[in-house]
């Protein structure tokens, strides 16, 4: 850490602080959000839930701990699960590193959900799934909730949807889980008062209960207690593209939601799902800005969505969204909370791009990986930071990793990247290191420094003059898959996440 700081230092970087909001911004703090420490905060728990996604065989379940603090990171992983075993684990993860663990490895018994404790500021937990044909990887909850929003499932023939209801406290937890449909919204009676019992987990087979849907919405709503509440999809491609899908609910509705990265074109598809959750009709304005375009944005698209229904956009079919490159995503309403997850499907490689067909004096836009196949959401976020860590990448793979950033305020800002990599001299770390504009209102894609260590997962740190939002896109070259989300945000105790900023005038 002694090294980011003195990176930081040289190239006269400013950080933002809370006290210096953006104009008309304040303070937002958002606990929902799964968020790393900085120096001088609490203890902090990470809930890993899921561990199963509906084959014979489970998964190999790994926790992934990237750590880009000065010092060694002791981390308390407590199994839970059927035939959990009543010790724990403390794992030493080293500065400046990732380190991966396999639950069934260390603890002897699958499938597993954990809990990871650890007082080390800057520290990120996430865990992996995956199996020969599909992975997905998440950040863990770092709230547990009396409720639950997954936005976007799928009951389609060839999938399965999974919810894992995790209770890590000593008192039972029970639990409603309602169906928001395209027409109607219920609570079937198989997934009416489902108790989860202390220290313990109970995956519930939603897919089950509603059939042959290619999109409807649960809500999980605590009875009594909390609990963690994660999903998983996993596609076997006998009706679609193969991949698994991991998320984490969404703790709390928004009015405002970002994503920072996302693609069309050839052999991708992608969805935008939003449910409205009130009881009152929503008026949700959807804008797809292309990176590089902020000035010449597409106009907005507008759902209205009925109460307790959800709305739909099917961005691949849309014209005015641009076929080549990335662009972000923002969904705002005349502030009524929604949620919203954007689904991206890969069906095929991209369509090559020809260099001599670009304008002159420009270049082509930045293009998704070059998978055939994989299925990823993500759940957007409902606030900007001023510092992020982005958590196990791989430098060395390919298709490369790619990490969006995108500045949600009228003025430009710029951005620090610090490789975390203990692998790297001060000269090699000083090289890698990398500062970069994003104008106002737009984004921008940045791939792992070359100089970091082939081969091993490193973590980025972004440090920027004003909040912006980053996620992350991750590839699996053996499953021929991917994984998109959120990066994590820091926090210490006199910062945290701020309001997105509104779209509309006078919003």
């Amino acid at each position: 850490m002694g090294l980011l700081l003195v990176v930081a230092a040289v190239v006269g970087l400013v950080l933002w602080v809370p006290d210096a909001a953006p104009p008309g911004q304040a303070a937002l703090d958002r606990p929902d959000i799964p968020t790393a420490l900085e120096e001088g905060s609490p203890s902090a728990s990470w809930y890993c839930a899921a561990s199963t996604i509906g084959t014979p065989e489970p998964p190999r379940h790994e926790v992934v701990m990237t750590n880009a603090g000065a010092a060694v990171a002791s981390v308390r992983l407590t199994p839970f699960g059927e035939g959990a075993p009543a010790g724990v684990e403390v794992v030493e993860v080293p500065a400046g590193s990732a380190t991966s663990v396999d639950l069934a490895a260390l603890f002897g018994v699958a499938p597993l959900s954990v809990v990871a404790e650890s007082a080390a500021p800057a520290l990120a937990v996430e865990h992996r799934l995956s199996d020969p044909t599909s992975a997905d990887q998440v950040p863990c909850a770092t709230v547990t909730s009396d409720s639950w929003w997954f936005p976007a499932l799928n009951s389609a023939r060839g999938s399965t949807a999974l919810l894992t209801l995790f209770n890590p406290f000593p008192s039972d937890a029970g639990v409603d889980v309602e169906v928001v449909l395209d027409a109607s919204a219920r609570t079937p009676a198989e997934l009416s008062g489902i108790v989860i019992p202390p220290r313990s987990v109970k995956v519930v087979d939603v897919g089950a209960v509603v059939q042959r849907r290619d999109v409807f919405a649960v809500v999980v709503r605590s009875r009594s207690g909390r609990v963690v509440a994660e999903a998983t999809q996993r596609f076997d491609g006998s009706a679609a593209p193969r991949g698994l899908r991991m998320n984490i609910g969404v703790a709390d509705t928004s009015s405002r939601w970002v994503f920072a990265g996302g693609f069309t074109g050839t052999g991708a598809l992608e969805t935008l799902v939003v449910v409205n959750p009130s009881t009152e009709r929503v008026s949700a304005e959807v804008r797809v800005t292309p990176y590089g375009g902020a000035s010449t944005a597409p106009e907005p698209i507008v759902l209205e969505i009925p109460p307790l229904r959800y709305g739909l956009v099917d961005l691949s079919a849309e014209s005015r969204v641009p076929p080549l490159g990335y662009h972000s995503v923002t969904v705002e309403t005349d502030d009524v909370p929604v949620a919203a997850a954007l689904l991206a499907t890969i069906t095929g490689p991209p369509a090559p791009v020809d260099p001599a067909a670009q304008p002159a004096g420009t270049t082509p836009p930045a293009q998704r990986p070059a998978l055939g196949s994989g299925v990823a959401i993500s759940t957007g976020s409902p606030a900007a930071a001023g510092a992020w860590l982005v958590p196990a990448l791989d430098g060395g793979s390919t298709p490369a990793p790619v990490v969006f950033v995108h500045n949600p305020f009228d003025t430009p800002t710029v951005v620090s990247v610090v490789p975390v990599d203990a692998g790297l001299d001060a000269a090699a770390l000083a090289e890698a290191t990398t500062e970069v504009e994003v104008p106002a209102r737009d984004s921008v894609a940045l791939t792992v420094p070359a100089a970091v260590t082939p081969g091993q997962p490193v973590g980025l740190r972004l440090s920027a003059m004003a909040p912006v939002v980053v996620e992350r896109l991750v590839t699996y070259p053996e499953q021929d898959e991917l994984a998109k989300g959120s990066a994590v945000p820091l926090r210490s105790p006199r910062s945290g996440p701020v309001g997105l900023p509104p779209l509309r005038p006078g919003g």
